[in-house]
């Protein structure tokens, strides 16, 4: 019986899944099951799944219904179908990821070993290399910031051996990681749409972020296993500086914010919002950073319209995130003082996140 459950999402990707199966299939660990949960793809990607790889469990779903939702049918299914017969980890996988032969080998042997030490542990990150480079870094576990935002630890960074030591990081991006089943038990809830291990309410973006936060609170830790890593093509599904990507990451640094911050911490992360446009603006002005790739593919007034259409949404669902909040704190591990130790030891850099360098 399978020690790991692989789910991932698709959404009209034939050609980039098929190379991560295939990436899955050359795996020396075998312990382990695949779940592919298909978005509603009018490409070939479930026919092809079914004739070359008629191992992979395929759930089909009518519509596109995000990262998150699509993540979660895929976890409950594992979980209904193994969680009393040895499953212990989930690993998210994105369709345009490739992994090294030894990815799940490491990966497993790190957790067992954490968990035979009896640390806490809820995630573990992976290095993963651009797959147009493959010395440039894409992440090495997140860093994070006050105002609720976050990004990949070494983005853009050349691969020098500067992160291969096993290290404490705040998460790890869901493109690629290993969750501990037994965290993501605890800190799941139930809404209209059913069991949320991811928040479904995020649709795409920051969900890992969330689910990072999450499990922080409830005590658990994170580690970086530097020898475990793939290739990822990045933001094949969702463009990267498209409106659709910003929009969500927009509003959803503060669902992140409203949901996880005691209330401190949460008012400081608002009142840093203004300073924040504030370099997003700058950035835009002088041409460098994601705001000026976001300006270069939009028009006229679009940038505001992004900032004003998340801030309709997060009112809108106010209530709604008040109440997970109000759960989500009550069952808080952790004191303010550890809480703000992570903001130190995982700062994110402005610089970096807003202009890029």
């Amino acid at each position: 019986m399978p020690q790991v459950a692989i789910v991932i999402p698709n959404l009209n990707q034939e050609k980039l899944l098929r190379n991560c199966l295939q990436s899955l299939n050359q795996q020396i660990f075998t312990d382990f099951v695949i779940y592919v949960v298909d978005n509603g793809s009018i490409d070939n990607s479930v026919q092809m799944i079914k004739t070359e790889f008629p191992q992979v469990n395929v759930i089909e779903l009518e519509t596109n219904t995000g990262f998150a939702y699509a993540s979660n049918q895929g976890i409950i299914q594992a979980v209904k179908d193994y969680q009393n017969h040895g499953l212990q980890f989930i690993c998210p996988l994105n369709n345009d990821i490739e992994l090294d032969p030894n990815y799940l080998k490491i990966m497993a042997e790190a957790a067992h070993f954490f968990l035979a030490q009896e640390i806490k542990f809820g995630v573990l990150a992976s290095k993963l290399l651009f797959k147009h480079d493959e010395n440039l870094i894409n992440t090495v576990g997140t860093l994070i910031q006050r105002d609720g935002s976050g990004m990949e630890k070494g983005f853009m960074e050349k691969d020098q051996g500067q992160y291969d030591q096993i290290r404490s990081t705040f998460g790890s991006c869901a493109a690629a990681a290993l969750y501990n089943l037994e965290m993501l038990e605890q800190i799941k809830f139930t809404s209209s749409q059913g069991i949320n291990y991811f928040d479904n309410d995020f649709f795409a973006y920051y969900e890992d972020l969330d689910l990072n936060y999450r499990s922080r609170l409830l005590g658990y830790r994170a580690y970086f296993i530097p020898k475990a890593f793939g290739y990822h093509v990045h933001s094949a599904t969702g463009r990267s500086f498209s409106a659709f990507k910003s929009f969500h990451v927009h509003r959803n640094q503060y669902f992140v914010l409203i949901k996880n911050f005691p209330w401190p911490f949460l008012i400081l992360g608002l009142c840093l919002q203004p300073f924040r446009y504030f370099l997003l603006l700058i950035s835009a002005f002088i041409g460098r950073g994601p705001s000026a790739e976001l300006k270069k593919n939009t028009r006229g007034f679009e940038i505001f319209k992004i900032v004003f259409k998340s801030w309709y949404q997060v009112l809108k669902e106010l209530p709604d995130l008040l109440k997970k909040r109000k759960q989500i704190l009550k069952s808080r591990k952790v004191t303010w003082r550890q809480f703000n130790s992570w903001f130190k030891k995982y700062k994110a850099s402005y610089k970096k996140m807003i202009f890029g360098s």
